[in-house]
This record gives C-alpha cells, sequence and structure tokens, in this order.
C-alpha cells in the first residue's frame, strides 16, 4: 500500500506511525483513568469503550501481520 501524502483535511499532518500513536494514546487514557474514583461512572464505561478499542486495535495489527506473513510465503 502507498504511503498516504495528505489526508485532504487542511492544516491536518498525515501521522507517521499511526498505528504506535493510536496505542500510546489508548494506554495513556487508560493510565488517566486511574486517577478518577473507582466507583465514578464516567470512569467505568470510559475504560470499558476503551479496553474495546485496544483489543479490536490489537486484532488488527495481528490480522495484517498474519496477511502480510502468508502473502511473503
Amino acid at each position: 500500500m502507498a504511503p498516504v501524502k495528505t489526508t485532504d483535511f487542511v492544516g491536518l499532518a498525515v501521522c507517521e506511525n499511526p498505528h504506535e500513536r493510536l496505542r500510546i494514546l489508548y494506554t495513556k487514557s487508560l493510565d488517566v483513568l486511574e486517577q478518577i474514583p473507582k466507583n465514578a461512572a464516567y470512569r467505568k464505561y470510559t475504560k470499558q469503550i476503551t479496553n474495546k478499542k485496544l483489543i479490536i486495535f490489537s486484532c488488527h495489527l495481528i490480522l495484517a501481520q498474519i496477511i502480510s506473513f502468508s502473502i511473503s510465503c
């Protein structure tokens, strides 16, 4: 796949490593949520959503590795 040169949004730069950036952002979000009281609904539901996104993201990376491995064989 050819590298993306533009996002087609004025002023929005193309991220060089979007997968790594997303992983960092999800992990940081989970770290920040630890500072919120455990019984807070916001913490509970935001943590659930972020964990689901992180799982989907991880599965996507694993699938991409499998596909790239099978193509190279």
